[in-house]
């Protein structure tokens, strides 16, 4: 199965944003697993997020939830994407203002191993629309 998103231009608002941000993790991830990554790798999606008070929630690298940053979501972006491959197919998109929930189906693999997971990510946008709060849920599905 492969990566079944829509492209960002099919979208309007933040919904729009929030689309083009997974585009630009998915191009993270995939250029992390050839080179280290550099800042001009990084400007595109820091474009969409206030890099000074992001904040996101939830599973990442472990079992537990965890609450950080964004130069330590930068620095477990380029562990993740060194050694998985990730996909995504949309299943849902709401927006209200200064939100937008994306709910989605994931596959990730690594080591041969696919992991699949329904996902929910909110998306919280401060007055000048820019990501400031990502609150993550994961419910695993199986592994293939």
């Amino acid at each position: 199965m492969a990566n079944e998103m829509p492209h960002s231009s099919q979208f309007t608002g933040l919904t729009r944003k929030v689309i083009a941000y997974s585009e630009r993790f998915a191009e993270i991830i995939e250029t992390v697993k050839t080179r280290a990554l550099t800042d001009a790798d990084w400007a595109p999606i820091e474009q969409i997020v206030d890099v000074d008070t992001f904040e996101r929630q939830g599973v990442f690298l472990g079992a537990q939830a965890e609450t950080f940053g964004w130069s330590t979501y930068k620095s477990y972006i380029s562990r993740y994407g060194a050694g998985t491959t990730w996909e995504g197919t949309l299943r849902r998109v709401t927006e209200t203002p200064g939100l937008v929930i994306l709910e989605l189906e994931e596959r990730n693999t690594h080591g041969g191993v696919m992991d699949v997971s329904n996902t929910v990510t909110i998306y919280e946008f401060d007055e000048a629309d820019k990501l400031r709060h990502l609150d993550v849920y994961i419910m695993p599905l199986e592994k293939r």
